[in-house]
């Protein structure tokens, strides 16, 4: 039974075949490092997330 393979298809059977190609040749994935941010001092005009607001207004 062969049946025509669409554009996704392909796509991903591209890609299987690229995370096999790059666990052979010794690649890791990296997870992105997590950013810590500074608390910044806010002055009273810089906008605000809902949560923070809330949470300063308790």
């Amino acid at each position: 039974m062969a049946t025509e393979l669409s554009g996704v298809d392909l796509a991903r059977q591209a890609l299987v075949a690229a995370r096999e190609a790059a666990r052979k040749n010794g690649a890791t994935s990296k997870k992105p490092k997590r950013r810590t941010t500074a608390v910044v001092g806010r002055g009273g005009r810089e906008p605000l997330g809902l949560g923070s607001a809330i949470s300063r207004m308790m």
